[in-house]
């Protein structure tokens, strides 16, 4: 479940209808027929609501292939039961990631990542206000580094930049513990701010 993706090079579509739990079944088992599935039936809706709002074909594969990770982790709790349609659930999750997606972009995620004072520390000599001259190469600088972490450090800071608890987060993503969350949200930071570091273009904007 690394890269959903790379399960999704259909070949041959099978027109088999799924029942719900069979889709619930298939997918906390990886299979590559129930995902080949979803992608098929499933994917136009996300687009369809991604493109609508503004979003492009990108986003719109970034948020499916997240919305199949975050249900895939749920259902690794044999707990953990979905009450409802898997349709509805299905989007339910859909429309809350990519609201939170939409609030991320909005903001100012570089500065987020500079703000955090316990985690990083710049040379004192440097003025945070100059360390980046536009609202669009930061954005810039951000995503792209921001899209090469782990679908899980994304999602983690994505919750966290959305001003939710590591409480929260642990119950969102089926986490063991608030306490494991904070970890690998230090983890995932320190691997992000560490590679715009490195960047070329973040070393001209200094």
């Amino acid at each position: 479940m690394g890269n959903v993706f790379r399960k999704l090079t259909i070949n041959k579509v099978e027109k088999k209808r799924y029942n719900d739990e069979e889709l619930i079944e298939g997918l906390r088992q990886g299979d590559d027929k129930i995902l080949n599935f979803l992608y098929k039936n499933y994917y136009g809706i996300v687009r369809s609501m991604v493109l609508k709002t503004s979003g492009n074909e990108d986003q719109a594969r970034d948020i499916f292939q997240e919305v199949i990770i975050v249900i895939y982790n749920k259902l690794q709790n044999n707990k953990f039961k979905i009450t409802s349609s898997f349709f509805t659930f299905f989007y339910a999750v859909m429309k809350n990631t990519w609201l939170n997606y939409r609030k991320v972009s909005k903001k100012n995620p570089l500065g987020f990542a500079y703000n955090l004072n316990d985690e990083i520390s710049f040379d004192k000599h440097v003025d945070e206000i100059e360390l980046l001259t536009t609202r669009a190469l930061r954005n810039q600088l951000f995503m792209a580094h921001f899209k090469q972490l782990t679908v899980g450090c994304q999602s983690i800071l994505r919750l966290f930049m959305t001003d939710h608890s590591a409480e929260d987060i642990a119950l969102k993503l089926d986490l063991k513990s608030a306490n494991y969350v904070r970890k690998r949200k230090s983890n995932c930071l320190s691997t992000l701010i560490e590679r715009i570091r490195k960047d070329s273009i973040f070393k001209e904007l200094i």
